[in-house]
């Protein structure tokens, strides 16, 4: 199942070729107009200038989709980085002295809240990123989290430099994710999609109706264009959300994330409540 997943775009393109060639060889060789066999109304020489031309223009969008793209695959990385100083900060708290003589300051930082905390942000910036819709009224309240843990920490007197390190990567890492929704909620501008879409019907209904020199050609050609030309479009709407879980050869490698999630769950702040930082590392 995971092999058909990451090649979801192949195989749709050699569904199209497959469904063209039998189109026209089962379909259009029956078909005339006024004598005129349907499939070979137009010679492949009249009509290559069209071609050249189409593949300029994809080409040409498949490049602005690929700025994108590339901004998006750094996200993953940058959010996990921000997880990762947010979890190095939490351990500066524990281990720097404390200012403050209120009750709060006195007692032990509640390392069980902390890791709860860190877990549940991190559970929740995967499954959002996962997810089909990226709601925006689930990500930003989540992100608000790790600010609450500087909340916590400032109500009980921890370092300044820990509270602050904490919340500058939670901006940062806000930052990140909202480009991420954006990238994710604003596709391509819709008439370029018409284009691409009129451009590919153009070029299919051509070669149903172009005379080959030989049955070969015309099988190989006709079924190669149909090919590369569905893989181009597909291709392009993929790379346009690369955070869409549908288009699995095309999503941004969230690995980084996950690696981070399974270091977190496997040795931060494992322990009991009240337990101290020297006793649980």
């Amino acid at each position: 199942m995971k092999f058909i997943q990451q090649r979801t775009i192949i195989l749709k393109s050699f569904i199209a070729a497959l469904a063209i060639l039998v189109i026209k060889n089962f379909v259009f060789k029956k078909l005339s107009l006024y004598g005129q066999d349907f499939h070979d109304l137009i010679e492949l020489s009249d009509i290559t200038i069209i071609f050249t031309g189409a593949f300029f223009v994809f080409g040409l969008l498949l490049a602005a989709t690929m700025t994108d793209f590339k901004e998006s695959e750094k996200i993953p990385g940058e959010v996990a980085s921000n997880l990762e100083a947010i979890k190095d900060w939490i351990y500066l708290a524990f281990k720097a002295p404390r200012t403050g003589t209120s009750d709060l300051c006195k007692e032990e930082l509640d390392s069980t809240f902390l890791r709860d905390q860190m877990i549940a942000i991190t559970d929740g910036i995967i499954a959002w990123i996962y997810s089909h819709g990226k709601d925006s009224t689930v990500i930003f309240p989540l992100i608000r989290k790790s600010n609450e843990i500087a909340y916590y920490f400032a109500e009980r007197g921890v370092d300044k430099e820990a509270i602050k390190g904490i919340q500058e990567n939670t901006n940062a890492m806000r930052k990140q994710l909202t480009r991420a929704y954006s990238i994710s909620r604003n596709n391509f501008i819709k008439p370029a999609y018409t284009l691409l879409q009129s451009i590919l019907f153009i070029v299919m209904s051509l070669l149903l109706i172009t005379k080959f020199k030989s049955p070969s050609a015309d099988y190989l050609v006709t079924s190669a264009i149909t090919f590369l030309f569905c893989y181009l479009y597909l291709l392009i709407s993929g790379l346009d959300d690369p955070f869409d879980i549908l288009n699995g050869d095309t999503n941004v490698d969230l690995k980084p994330i996950d690696r981070f999630k399974q270091r977190l769950c496997s040795d931060f702040l494992v322990g009991k409540k009240g337990t101290s930082f020297d006793e649980l590392i």
